[in-house]
């Protein structure tokens, strides 16, 4: 019976510390892009011509199947994922539910019609931790110059942030972070792409 209990408090006393390492370890994140249509914009007609966005954010540049985003403590956070790939995609299901006839291309055709060059001009992710719960931060901030007969005649920015904590130490966490900050600066984007355009 001594010796049952002797055992029940080092189990009690070691618990904590257990807890306390598995928290401060950090894990590389490998993180799927994924996007779900979130805005609500109508009224665009005719045919848009969309050109391949430009990546101007500070990370390292796509190459080699991956893209670093961030840290998780002293890791990477990445992505396998073209992340213009990503926002470009998101851009053609949100112009399209507005009612446009989307094309892509690599660059806008001369007197363009009508026709958007997107960039992305900030892109992150990055995660801390303690002993109990983990934060995750991502942001994007996006940038579209909207043509109209082949003339420059607006360049819009939008940008989002999303700060979230909890105890899911997976990539899943992440993933659902950046997918809200391209939702939500595609809300502030979209309409007035639009807007502009009609």
């Amino acid at each position: 019976m001594a010796v049952r209990c002797a055992w029940l408090k080092y189990l009690i006393l070691l618990f904590p510390l257990a807890v306390f390492a598995t928290g401060c370890a950090s894990v590389r994140q490998q993180v799927d892009l994924t996007y779900g249509r979130f805005v609500n914009a109508a009224g665009g007609s005719g045919e848009l011509f969309i050109a391949r966005p430009a990546a101007q954010y500070s990370a390292a540049p796509f190459q080699a199947g991956r893209t670093v985003l961030g840290k998780t403590g002293e890791e990477e956070i990445f992505t396998g994922n073209d992340p213009v790939d990503w926002f470009l995609s998101a851009l053609v299901e949100e112009l399209s539910a507005a009612g446009y006839k989307v094309k892509t291309c690599t660059e806008l055709p001369d007197r363009v019609s009508k026709g958007v060059k997107p960039a992305i001009v900030g892109l992150s992710a990055n995660q801390s931790s303690n002993a109990l719960t983990i934060s995750t931060v991502a942001q994007v901030r996006l940038e579209a110059q909207v043509f109209k007969d082949g003339r420059l005649t607006k360049t819009l920015t939008s940008g989002a942030r999303d700060e979230d904590e909890g105890m899911d130490r997976s990539a899943e966490p992440i993933r659902w972070a950046l997918e809200k900050t391209l939702q939500h600066a595609m809300q502030g984007l979209v309409p007035d792409i639009v807007k502009s355009l009609e």
